[in-house]
């Protein structure tokens, strides 16, 4: 089993309901895969949202990439500009 950490920030994180969640899983999993594990548990679907950026520690990726034990993924929603 590898064990992966997900943190979700601005809406994600409220449709979610957490800043952080573990996941465990069998074997080394695509991202793509991981956020379809997701959408079924916490009933949101990730992969429809337009523009959302993906890290894996810590680094911009694609949804290709491959975590393994002990990654961390970021799931980033876009941001919109504040006011001036």
């Amino acid at each position: 089993m590898i064990k992966i950490t997900i943190k979700f920030f601005a809406k994600i994180k409220e449709d979610i309901g957490h800043n952080e969640i573990e996941l465990l899983l069998k074997s080394p999993t695509r991202i793509s895969k991981v956020l379809e594990i997701i959408s079924k548990d916490f009933g949101v679907d990730i992969n429809s949202r337009k523009n959302y950026m993906y890290a894996k520690n810590l680094e911009y990726c694609k949804t290709s990439e491959i975590l393994e034990d002990k990654d961390e993924l970021a799931i980033i929603p876009p941001v919109s500009g504040g006011n001036q």
